[in-house]
């Protein structure tokens, strides 16, 4: 499970073609050059993060933060007016950044119940029926409980609108404002009936009984299953973070201009052609150094090659351990406790012995 989720979050957040194949690349290197286990494991982990970094970045259509995949593939080759999804930077993209907000609570929701699950069939091989459903029974029933309530009718006005509308499409969620966002995935989940949220919350309360009857100490920690859900919306964070980074290189270096909501990098022509082709109804961001003379070229290729290497480092101290932290905080912590033979797992090197 932690071999397909770390790199499917790594890529998520980063979701680059130019970026993961660097990844790749390191990792190769890595898992060929090194003799150390150790280093050779941490080589392989990098390959399979670089490649969701690869895959995402297809389908986001990015290459070191250029549209250009979309441009010639999504667009050029296949016809389409967007690539299957999208970070959600631009202004008319709002509905994408609130999309992978809401769909990052649900795989917290989804990845913590597989914790949940793995507690207590391990509490049930060890300590009994009674102690397995007392103690993780209790938790899944209070995170379920609770999230089903705060998807559904009777938490309007509640919880945020967009939790409602971005899997909607028929304009019928139940917003204070009146006002619809668009469905990026058009699913016709308006929320669940206000009767199924309530049974929610009941199952929420049952849950917390159950929680005191097995240990009365951990109701303190009740609010576990609303900050540890909450928890995952750093995934869709730093996927707007890392997003952000490459396109302020791009950005300095190609310049950009807005239109209609939607941001385009200046790879073609300069800012003069803006005006003309568009007037008013565009807005140059930046120039870009690339089109303010010979010596802001070089200072262009200097920023250029710079920024995206700080954003390659950033995304392992970033995206990586945002990714390693919901493995082994909010998903270890549901099942794994600690003590015996102390756990090594990049292997370790022989000094003194060796094996006959």
């Amino acid at each position: 499970m932690l071999f397909l989720t770390f790199p499917a979050f790594f890529g998520f957040m980063i979701g680059d073609l130019g970026y993961g194949l660097v990844y790749m690349g390191i990792g190769y290197l890595m898992y060929q050059k090194f003799d150390s286990s150790a280093l050779q494991s941490m080589g392989g982990i990098t390959i399979f993060a670089g490649g969701f970094t690869v895959l995402f970045g297809i389908l986001y259509g990015e290459i070191f933060g250029l549209h250009l995949i979309t441009q010639f593939l999504w667009e050029g080759a296949l016809g389409m007016s967007h690539p299957p999804i999208e970070k959600g930077l631009s202004p008319n993209q709002i509905s994408w950044a609130q999309s992978w907000l809401v769909i990052s609570l649900l795989v917290g929701v989804l990845h913590l119940n597989v914790g949940y699950a793995l507690d207590f069939f391990e509490t049930l091989e060890f300590h009994g029926a009674k102690d397995a459903l007392l103690e993780a029974g209790s938790w899944m029933l209070m995170m379920n409980g609770l999230w089903v309530w705060a998807f559904s009718k009777s938490a309007a006005g509640t919880v945020p609108d967009f939790m409602f509308t971005v899997f909607d499409g028929t304009g019928a969620a139940p917003e204070a404002s009146g006002e619809f966002a668009h469905a990026v995935f058009a699913l016709g989940f308006n929320g669940f009936p206000a009767v199924v949220g309530l049974l929610g919350a009941a199952a929420f309360f049952v849950g917390l009984i159950m929680l005191a009857a097995g240990d009365l100490v951990e109701i303190v920690e009740f609010l576990q299953v609303l900050v540890n859900v909450l928890s995952y919306t750093r995934i869709a964070a730093v996927l707007l973070a890392k997003a952000g980074m490459a396109f302020t290189v791009n950005l300095l270096v190609f310049g950009a201009y807005q239109h209609e909501g939607e941001f385009h990098f200046l790879l073609g022509h300069g800012p003069e052609w803006v005006a003309a082709e568009y007037g008013g109804e565009a807005t140059v961001i930046f120039g870009g150094l690339f089109h303010g003379g010979v010596a802001l070229v070089l200072v262009g290729l200097l920023v250029l090659v710079l920024g995206h290497l700080l954003v390659l480092a950033l995304g392992v101290t970033s995206a990586g351990l945002q990714a390693v932290r919901l493995e082994y905080v909010e998903f270890f912590g549901k099942f794994f406790e600690g003590g015996g033979t102390s756990y090594s797992p990049f292997g370790t090197d022989r000094r003194y012995t060796a094996e006959e």
